[in-house]
Parts: structure tokens; sequence; C-alpha cells
């Protein structure tokens, strides 16, 4: 038995993924419905078939896939048959003779289940409800029938059925469910927790359901507008991956002709008289750029840093004051701040990651400006300026 539970399980898992088709999923609020229905009960035997017990059901449920969904139902079964304490098979509905008694709701169940859209499960998921469908549904709960002699009989209940639904409409936001199940008493009196005939209960139930709205627009699960293939996942994802190396290589030659084209441009002296002190000030090349709004030094600009960490070891009677920068965008008090942390953080890894001594180098933050450079991107820098007396 266990061999062909396992055969079947494999099988339906084998043409669920052949019918496997890409959807959207949604929010959690998305893809609820609520039914209302009404029906019939007898016992399974068949014993004492009339007056049947009428139905009255509701149920709340949420489609997580275009297969499973979970639903939340509640069901009582209406006095229509008498309860006979004195019969052989007292915990049945039945026709009652002497010392019969009736009550209006003979019992209820109310539990969790789970159901199972069969068609999509073997047929595929075409992006929409078929107009008819069916589905399977397992479940278990509470039972309590109403005993006016005992004062009731609480019972674990275990629900197995299956579902034929009519989808309406273009939208379909309306299905009518025809649904007829089996409602098993597992702890009933003798019963030693296995779903045996003499206490199950047989349904037959119609059912109208309304499925809400999601947030595509749709009363169901929409599907993907294309199913892609691995290999052209793999395809788009290797064209991005080239893209990204080719941007960091341009970005990479553009910093390094940055730093060419400044040493060209800007390695120039000259000299400032200063309470009758003559400095002589010289732009050394080496620049270091920061990202917009930061003023952390990245790892592709500490090569910067060093070389004039060396420079500096080579020149042991030099001092250097560096100077910040932030380009235009943003408020002026804040741009401000920011140069002053560029120029701050530069001068605290000469000392600290460098060891250079710290009377050796001053900093200044010197705000915005547009002048260094034709590009913005460019003018989030730190400048090394070398004083001599």
């Amino acid at each position: 038995m266990k061999k062909i539970l396992l055969a079947i399980t494999m099988v339906a898992s084998a043409l669920a993924a052949n019918a496997e088709q890409p959807v959207k999923l949604g929010n959690f609020t998305d893809n609820w419905y609520v039914g209302i229905g009404g029906g019939a009960a007898t016992s399974l035997r068949f014993k004492q078939v009339f007056p049947l017990n009428g139905t009255v059901t509701v149920f709340l449920g949420k489609q997580i896939t275009p297969v499973v969904g979970l639903e939340i139902e509640g069901t009582a079964w209406l006095g229509s048959s008498a309860y006979d304490p004195n019969s052989q098979s007292r915990y049945h509905f039945n026709t009652g003779a002497n010392g019969s008694y009736k009550t209006i709701v003979r019992g209820h169940y109310v539990g969790l289940n789970g159901t199972f859209n069969l068609s999509n499960l073997f047929a595929g998921y075409k992006g929409a409800p078929r107009p008819f469908e069916v589905g399977a549904v397992v479940g278990i709960g509470w039972n309590r029938v109403y005993n006016p002699e005992k004062d009731g009989r609480n019972n674990l209940g275990f629900k197995t059925g299956l579902d034929f639904n009519i989808n309406l409409g273009e939208s379909k936001a309306h299905t009518i469910r025809i649904q007829p199940a089996i409602d098993w008493n597992v702890s009933a009196e003798g019963a030693n927790f296995k779903p045996r005939s003499r206490f199950a209960q047989l349904h037959l139930t119609a059912a109208y359901v309304y499925h809400f709205g999601n947030s595509q627009g749709k009363h169901y699960i929409v599907a993907c507008d294309k199913k892609y293939s691995q290999d052209e996942l793999d395809g788009r994802l290797n064209e991005l991956r080239a893209k990204a190396n080719a941007d960091l290589a341009a970005k990479d030659k553009t910093i390094s002709q940055l730093q060419s084209d400044l040493a060209a441009e800007r390695a120039k002296e000259k000299t400032v008289i200063v309470n009758e002190t003559k400095v002589t000030e010289t732009q050394l090349a080496p620049v270091v750029i920061f990202r917009q709004g930061k003023s952390i030094i990245d790892a592709s600009q500490k090569p910067s840093v060093a070389m004039i960490a060396t420079y500096m070891k080579n020149h042991p009677t030099c001092k250097v004051r560096v100077n910040g920068y932030a380009s235009p965008e943003g408020k002026a008090e804040f741009n401000q701040k920011l140069s002053d942390a560029r120029a701050k953080a530069v001068r605290d890894m000469l000392v600290n990651t460098y060891k250079i001594s710290a009377d050796r180098i001053s900093y200044k933050g010197l705000g915005v400006t547009d002048e260094l450079f034709d590009e913005n991107d460019w003018n989030r820098v730190a400048t090394f300026i070398e004083e001599s007396k």
C-alpha cells in the first residue's frame, strides 16, 4: 500500500512540475474568498436515511497557489431528525420513537481545510480559472453533537470530499460549488481514533463563493506574462555581469585618466607672502575622490593616500595640507561640513594607517566647488598641497 501511495505521489509531482506556470502571488491580502451554502446529510451507512438532516455552512479561504488553498469552515446540522437514547445506534441521528428528543441544531463542525485544485494540478494553470474545475478537500476540526441525555459530545473531526466548481462571468469573481463530502468522528465512542463508517456522515452541499479582488485588479491569481527557461535566465544574468564589468573597467580608466590629467595641469608652484614669510605651495598630483554625500574613503582611492604617505616618508621635512571639497548639490551648510569631514578622513588615514606625524599634516574643508573639474562627480575630492618655507 505504501508503495502504491508513493507511486501516486511521484506521478502527481511530475505532472505538477510539467504543468508549472509562473504566477504573481501578490500580497497577503490577495486571493481571498468567502462562501455560504446549504445541503443535506445522512449516515454514511444509509441506515435511517429519512428524514435527512439539513446543513448550513459558511467558509472563508485563501488561494495560496493555483493548486493549493486553505479555508476555515463552520457547518451546522439542523434537527430534522431526532435523537433516541434507547436506540442501538444511539450516536447517530435517527428517527426516534419512545423517549426521543428533538433539537434545532443537532451538531456542528468547525475546522481548517486544505483545498487542492486537481484541474490545475494535472492540466496546468492557464492564467485564469476554467469554467468548470474539479478539486479535493481534506480537513481536520472539532465536531460537537448536542446530546440532551449527556449534555453533548465533543469529537475530533476529519473531513474528506470533492469540489465541483462552476466559475461564472468574465471576471470569474463568482463560483457555484457542489461538494460531496464525508465527515468522520474519529474520536467517537469505540472508534479508537479511526475513521469508521459507523460514526460518519455523508454530506451534499451547494454553496455560492465570492472571490475578492486582488492587487493585480483580478479576482484570481494572475499568471506572469512570459515563462523564461533556465537557459534564458542564465543568458540574461551573463549579459548583466558583462555590462557591470565593462562599466567598472570604464570607471577605473576614467579615474586613472583624471589623476594623470590632474598631475599634468596642476603640478605647479606658487609663492604666497604670509606675515612677511615666504611660503611656497606645491600642488601634489594625487587626489582622493568620494561618493556623493559620503566622507568614507573607498578602497579604490586608498592608493592615492598611499602615494602621499610614501612621498612624505621620502621627504621627512615637508608638510602637507589636505583640502576637502564638495560638489554643488545640496545645502551649503551640509556641504561645508562634508568637505571638512573628507579632508579630516584623509588626514586621519595618513596619521593612523601610515604613521605620518600629525604635526606635519593640516586639513581644511573648502566647501562647494564646481571649478576643479567639468564633471561634478570629480569635484567631490580631497587634494594635497605641499607647504614649505
